[in-house]
C-alpha cells in the first residue's frame, strides 16, 4: 500500500510540473528576431527536441561541443551585410549550469547546404553578447537554445547592431591592484584606476559570487568620480555586509562609454567563517493525527534541491516535534532552509522556512 501511494504521488507532481510546449519547440515556428527591437523573454522549461531537425549531420558536428536536451529556436535575417549581436541577458537557470547555443546559416532540416556559424558549449549567467561577422542579407539565420547538461532556463535574448553586456571568453584584466579587508561581517573592497582606463568607462559594476552557487550577483554600481578640483581620482572603496559563512568572489568590471561592452577588470576572493556556535538542528513542527502517512522534505531554498526525504506513519506524541541535523549543510554555506511536508493520502503541503539569522541561531521565518 505504501510503495502505491509513493507511485501516486510521483504520478501527480510529474503531472504538475508538466505543461504545454514552449511556441517556438520547433524550428518552423522560431520566434522571430526582429533588429533592434526589445528583448524577448523565453525559457527551455517545456522544450522538447526536434529530432528530425536536429538530424544525424548536425548532431555529428556539434557532438564535441553541446548535447541537446531542451532545445528552442529562433530565426532572423539582416538587410545589410555586416557584424550583429545577439544579446543574452536575465539568466535564471535552475541548476545555475547556463545555457549553450549554436547559430546557423540555412535551414537544416531540409537537408540542403547549411553553415554553422557558432557553437558554443556553455553560456554562463553574466549577460553576454555572440558577435556574429558577415551576415548577408535575405539568407534565413536559425538559433537553436538548450539548457547547458539538461539545466532549465529562462533567459531574455535580442538581436541588435549594438553589444551588450560581457564577451562570451569574459577574462578578467588585472588592472586595478584591488585588495580586500575583512571585519566581521563587513568586507571593504579597495581599487585603484589610472586615468587612461577611467577615460574609456563610464564606471564600474561589482559583482558578488558565493562559491557554492556558482552565479553572480550585481550589488553595487560605481560611477567614475572627479575630484575637488575637477580631475579624475584614482582610488575606489566599496563596503559588502556578508549573511551567511563560505567562499565569495568578487568581480569589479568596467562599463565602457562608446560601446557599453563589459569587461571584467579584477577579482578578489574572501573567505568568511564566523566563529559562532551554532545549533545544527531545525525542529520542526507537526501536526497530524496519528496514523496519517507522512513525507518529509528538506530543502536547499536558495537552490531549490532536496537535501533529505524520509517518509513515515505520524505518532502524535512521537513526531509532533521533528529535530533534523543540518550541521553538514551549514558547513558547505547553505544558509536557509525549506521543510515540506506532505499527508500522502490528501497530498496536502506545508512549508515551513527556516533561516541562519545575523545572531548565528536557526530561525522559523
Amino acid at each position: 500500500m505504501a510503495r502505491t501511494l509513493a507511485v501516486i504521488f510521483l504520478i501527480i507532481i510529474c503531472m504538475a510540473s508538466s505543461g504545454a510546449q514552449v511556441v517556438n519547440n520547433d524550428i518552423q515556428n522560431g520566434s522571430v528576431l526582429l533588429l533592434d527591437h526589445d528583448f524577448i523573454q523565453s525559457s527551455t522549461n517545456h522544450a522538447t527536441v526536434e529530432w528530425s531537425c536536429i538530424n544525424k549531420s548536425l548532431r555529428s558536428l556539434t557532438s564535441k561541443c553541446l548535447t541537446y536536451h531542451n532545445d528552442q529556436w529562433f530565426t532572423f535575417r539582416v538587410q545589410q551585410t555586416g557584424i550583429y549581436y545577439l544579446n543574452i541577458a536575465s539568466q535564471v537557470c535552475r541548476d545555475a549550469k547556463g545555457i549553450q547555443a549554436i547559430v546557423l546559416e540555412g535551414y537544416p532540416c531540409e537537408g540542403k547546404p547549411y553553415r554553422i556559424m557558432q557553437c558554443i558549449a556553455q553560456i554562463r549567467d553574466q549577460d553576454v553578447f555572440i558577435a556574429l561577422d558577415s551576415l548577408q542579407p535575405g539568407k534565413d539565420y536559425f538559433v537553436n537554445i538548450d539548457g547547458f547538461l539538461g539545466d532549465f532556463c529562462s533567459f531574455k535574448i535580442q538581436l541588435s547592431t549594438e553589444a551588450k553586456g560581457f564577451t562570451l571568453n569574459n577574462q578578467h584584466l588585472d588592472t586595478l591592484r584591488l585588495a580586500s579587508t575583512l571585519d566581521g561581517k563587513i568586507v571593504t573592497l579597495q581599487w585603484t584606476a589610472d586615468i587612461a582606463l577611467q577615460e574609456a568607462l563610464e564606471g564600474f559594476e561589482i559583482y558578488r559570487k558565493e562559491e557554492r552557487l556558482h552565479k553572480s550577483v550585481l550589488i553595487a554600481t560605481v560611477p567614475i568620480a572627479l575630484n575637488s578640483i575637477g580631475t579624475y581620482t584614482t582610488e575606489y572603496s566599496l563596503q559588502d555586509t556578508l549573511k551567511s559563512s563560505g567562499r565569495y568572489v568578487y568581480e569589479v568590471a568596467g562599463v565602457f562609454s562608446r560601446s557599453k561592452i563589459k569587461q571584467t577588470l579584477d577579482r578578489q576572493q574572501v573567505e568568511y567563517r564566523p566563529s559562532i556556535a551554532i545549533d545544527p538542528f531545525i525542529y520542526a513542527s507537526l501536526d497530524y493525527k496519528s496514523g496519517t502517512k507522512i513525507q518529509l522534505l528538506l530543502v536547499d531554498e536558495m537552490r531549490d534541491i532536496i537535501l533529505k526525504q524520509t517518509s513515515f506513519v505520524f505518532d502524535s506524541k512521537r513526531d509532533a516535534v521533528q529535530k533534523v541535523y543540518i550541521g553538514n549543510y551549514l558547513d558547505q554555506g547553505i544558509s536557509s532552509f525549506l521543510v515540506v511536508s506532505t499527508n500522502l493520502k490528501t497530498f496536502e503541503k506545508r512549508v515551513v522556512r527556516f533561516a541562519l539569522s545575523e545572531q548565528g541561531k536557526i530561525e522559523r521565518k
